[in-house]
């Protein structure tokens, strides 16, 4: 190793899983040594055995013998107490935690990254968020997962771009001002987010937005926006301005909450996920050029009162020019179960794909996909199983439908999912 060029070495360092490693790096050689102190990147996690240092110790003095170059770091608790033995890490969000080396790295540190093992590990509202803004005003990517955050305090942030907040409770639901502190936001993810009642993201610059939360409205105007993918259970309002989108993903409950300024002119990719799939169908029915749909519906127990009743000719007829069309497990197990019947299209589709994800135990769907490849034709047909389903049971049913309806290229791919997760989600209600 220590006859490695020195920029493969760097390399090295820098990509090492768990930056601790590096200690006994730099006891191999004296040129390791030297070269240990131009590392500008560092992943920090705790041991899965017993340490005589504890783990934030460790963290401080990495840092303090290296903070002239860092320009990057990750400190991780993630997995710490997973396994017999693991090491206890609490919460590392705590001011008095970050203002023992941050300090040190902040005017040059571009990079932050600030993961605690679970949410219960906070002790109450940090103010991370003001300690950082003041310290790391070059800082262009912040990354906090499983944390209480104050957003008291927090000062102008300008030269962030990446912005991602995960399983994050915020002590202030009426704070908006995501434009006043993150004027340069360019990626924003807002992952499970509890406390935000009104957010309004008026961002100029933003490019990405995701948004999985609670809150009572929403508001995002983003004209240059790309990519949206919003997952609000049961809001009051939904306002969006984002004319520019290319791909959107939008998951309510209803679809009368939804307002938009202007339909997205060049969206490409539109998937759907609701109790009340038609009326959103028709409400993007202004589209043209609209390239794949996915259709799911929200897991409900009592299906039959509140599913708004839909078929995939819905589709067809409101999107004349699909290429792709993906069916998700729920949509696909409520509409076999009762309106199989619903295939009337008003003109013939040419799907190039069709993808669905099969429920488990409802494979002898030959009569329903019969139906439907008389109306859109497609040149591919993806079945999509679930990870718990047998391969040979797959091939079975490739073979069968292969045989079945020739002419049609026939392939299968697995899910992540298991089947014992459908039906917990199907049964156990709807949610995010």
């Amino acid at each position: 190793m220590d006859d490695l060029p020195s920029d493969v070495l760097l390399t090295i360092f820098e990509r090492l899983p768990d930056s601790g490693d590096l200690a006994n790096c730099r006891l191999t050689s004296h040129r390791l040594l030297s070269l240990s102190y131009r590392t500008s990147s560092i992943s920090l996690k705790p041991h899965q055995k017993h340490h005589s240092i504890p783990f934030k110790t460790r963290v401080v003095n990495l840092v303090s013998l290296l903070a002239a170059s860092l320009v990057s770091i990750s400190v991780s608790a993630k997995g710490s107490g997973s396994l017999k033995g693991d090491e206890q890490v609490d919460d590392l969000t705590d001011i008095g935690f970050l203002s023992s080396w941050l300090p040190l790295v902040g005017k040059q540190l571009n990079t932050l990254c600030v993961v605690n093992a679970s949410i219960e590990c906070a002790v109450g509202f940090s103010c991370a968020l003001a300690l950082i803004s003041d310290i790391c005003q070059n800082l262009r990517s912040l990354v906090i997962r499983k944390a209480w955050l104050s957003f008291k305090g927090i000062k102008l942030m300008p030269k962030l771009t990446n912005l991602t907040l995960k399983f994050v409770r915020i002590d202030d639901e009426n704070f908006t001002n995501f434009s006043k502190y993150f004027p340069s936001l360019k990626v924003l993810n807002l992952s499970h987010i509890v406390g935000l009642k009104e957010p309004k993201i008026h961002l100029m610059q933003l490019r990405i937005c995701r948004f999985t939360g609670y809150p009572e409205s929403i508001a995002i105007h983003a004209p240059n926006l790309e990519e949206l993918e919003l997952k609000c259970m049961q809001p009051c309002s939904v306002v969006l301005e984002c004319a520019s989108a290319s791909s959107l993903s939008i998951s309510v409950a209803k679809s009368s909450i939804i307002r938009m300024t202007e339909m997205p002119r060049k969206l490409r990719k539109l998937t759907i996920k609701s109790l009340d799939i038609p009326p959103l169908l028709r409400f993007f029915r202004g589209i043209k050029g609209l390239g794949t749909l996915e259709l799911e519906a929200f897991p409900i127990t009592s299906w039959f009162d509140a599913y708004s009743v839909f078929s995939v000719t819905n589709a067809l007829d409101t999107f004349e020019n699909l290429d792709e069309l993906v069916i998700g497990p729920v949509a696909w197990y409520l509409w076999q179960r009762s309106f199989s019947s619903c295939l009337n299209v008003a003109n013939s589709v040419s799907l190039k794909r069709l993808v669905v994800n099969i429920p488990p135990d409802h494979f002898n769907t030959s009569g329903l996909i019969s139906n439907i490849l008389k109306i859109c034709t497609p040149s591919e047909v993806e079945l999509r199983f679930f990870s718990d389903i047998g391969e040979t049971e797959k091939n079975n049913v490739i073979k069968n439908f292969s045989n079945t309806f020739s002419g049609v290229r026939w392939i299968w791919s697995t899910s992540e999912k298991s089947s014992s997760e459908f039906f917990s989600r199907l049964w156990g209600g709807a949610g995010i």
